[in-house]
């Protein structure tokens, strides 16, 4: 099943772009100006006057691209194109000590002298040491010109100076605006060709919910540093043996997914079925950084909504954690222990502004799950985690954060009910085996075995908040379900915190 055949229901329909208010007027190649701009850039300037000029600002109040179902809107209004550059402008050949360009940067805004440092960038734009600004004037025409029939020329320009500039800004407005120009145009050999690509660390830096998009739509399968990068978008946050013990936790990852699907990868296919995938719900991503482009959002599919996806990796990062954990133990009683990784140095913390539109959407698949479902209990998992990110902006998320941590722990019976039923069906449900073999599978069912994020993140909380008594009785609480449900280290775990808060408020008492 190709890329867009599953985007879009298994329909084919060309869809066209009228380029007509986009196409340059005139080829500029042969003036001299651009004689010293990169020959890879040289066809995708824009300029607004002279005899070079190839753009002129049309009204154009909407042109709708639709494939079957899913709409795409382009609006050109007035706004002049940020990147025209205008040859009566003064520029100095001064480059030094230049001012970096503001936020939203235009080229006719710019002072002579930041003026020269952008000739210099279109000279080499592939020199990592330009301030970033000036590389997102050049980009802003790059994005215009991914909307004429020269899209695919200007692709193989992004996916190069992606290789180099490593602004993570940069990084997801051309990945979502390749990605989506791709969809558009109905290109899954180029959105191959940028996955190909993706062989640095910084190039990630991306919507999770697009690369996954793309590898389910292509048939691709997910490898282990893929789904351990991911770990958090599979709603699994104990990343500690992930970032101390990254060569011990592939190495048992690897294994338990060949046991699991007979290879060293997970097809995107076995997580999700078809029917599956045409009901996820859609969200509005951007496209464009360009302010001059309005109307610049495409309705995609948001994969990582679905629960189901993301059960079977979650299950198995838990198996592989328990193991690793497992392993360490015994191996530190032997003294042959490896050593820890050494830890990379902390960038400074970014500034949250809280996410409003990710709360709506969390709250909405939390709102359709299924009461004491393990989809409620993941959808509870995503709140807790989202909460808890911005509880330094206010305590009201701290607190609603509590709230959904105690709500999971309180409907765990129901869960583990619900669960096993769940289990029941689908071994019924195989049609394939036989009664006897039927009998033999539903033997074989046990409990819900997921750790539990809310006991430690709420004994975490109370702890820090010196709430001694609600810190124990969670731990009391995590003691009795996980003993009862066989998960006996963890039990542990919680009987060795639970002793040293007993200590603490002790203390606190004297």
């Amino acid at each position: 099943m190709g890329f867009f055949s599953k985007l879009f229901n298994n329909q084919k329909k060309e869809s066209k772009i009228d380029s007509t208010a986009l196409t340059p007027q005139k080829s500029a190649l042969s003036n001299s100006i651009l004689l010293n701009v990169h020959p890879d850039i040289r066809n995708y300037i824009w300029i607004g006057d002279g005899k070079m000029k190839n753009y002129t600002p049309q009204q154009n109040n909407g042109q709708k691209v639709t494939i079957n179902g899913v709409t795409f809107t382009f609006s050109f209004g007035l706004q002049e194109e940020p990147s025209l550059i205008f040859t009566n402008l003064p520029i100095a050949t001064n480059t030094t000590s230049v001012e970096r360009p503001p936020y939203f940067p235009v080229y006719k805004e710019l002072s002579p002298a930041q003026r020269g440092m952008y000739w210099k960038l279109l000279a080499n734009p592939y020199d990592s040491s330009i301030d970033i600004g000036y590389v997102f004037i050049l980009y802003y025409g790059l994005e215009r010109y991914l909307l004429t029939d020269k899209y695919e020329e200007v692709i193989n320009i992004l996916l190069k100076l992606r290789d180099v500039h490593t602004n993570a800004s940069f990084q997801s407005y051309s990945a979502n605006a390749i990605i989506l120009t791709c969809l558009v145009r109905q290109r899954a050999d180029l959105v191959m060709k940028f996955m190909n690509s993706l062989d640095k660390e910084h190039e990630y830096r991306f919507s999770d919910n697009l690369f996954l998009l793309c590898k389910y739509c292509l048939n691709l399968s997910l490898t282990v540093p893929e789904i351990i990068r991911l770990a958090k978008s599979f709603e699994f946050t104990k990343t500690t043996y992930i970032k101390n013990y990254p060569d011990t936790f592939s190495e048992i990852l690897t294994e338990n997914i060949r046991v699991k699907y007979n290879g060293n990868e997970i097809p995107c296919e076995k997580l999700l079925t078809k029917a599956e995938f045409n009901k996820l719900p859609k969200q509005k991503i951007p496209v464009f950084a360009n302010i001059s482009i309005r109307d610049r959002d495409i309705e995609v599919p948001q994969i990582l909504t679905s629960f189901k996806f993301k059960k079977d990796i979650y299950f198995l990062l838990e198996k592989t954690h328990e193991e690793v954990k497992s392993k360490l133990a015994e191996l530190r009683k032997k003294g042959t222990a490896p050593e820890k990784k050494a830890t990379p140095q902390k960038h400074p913390k970014e500034v949250l502004s809280f996410d409003t539109s990710q709360e709506t959407l969390l709250l909405s698949d939390y709102q359709k799950a299924k009461i004491g479902s393990t989809d409620q209990h993941f959808a509870l998992i995503a709140l807790q985690n989202f909460y808890y990110k911005y509880r330094a902006i206010d305590d009201k998320y701290l607190e609603l954060c509590i709230k959904y941590c105690l709500e999971d722990i309180s409907n765990l019976s129901t869960m583990q009910n619900s669960y096993l039923k769940e289990e029941e069906k689908r071994i019924n449900d195989m049609f394939f085996l036989s009664k006897t073999e039927k009998q033999n599978e539903l033997k074989k069912i046990t409990a819900f075995n997921g750790t539990i994020p809310a006991f430690k993140r709420l004994a975490i909380i109370y702890e820090k908040a010196k709430d001694f008594n609600s810190a124990i009785n969670i731990c009391e609480q995590a003691i009795n379900y996980y003993t009862s449900i066989g998960m006996l280290s963890q039990a542990n775990e919680f009987q060795d915190r639970q002793e040293k808060l007993l200590i603490k408020k002790s203390k606190l008492s004297k």
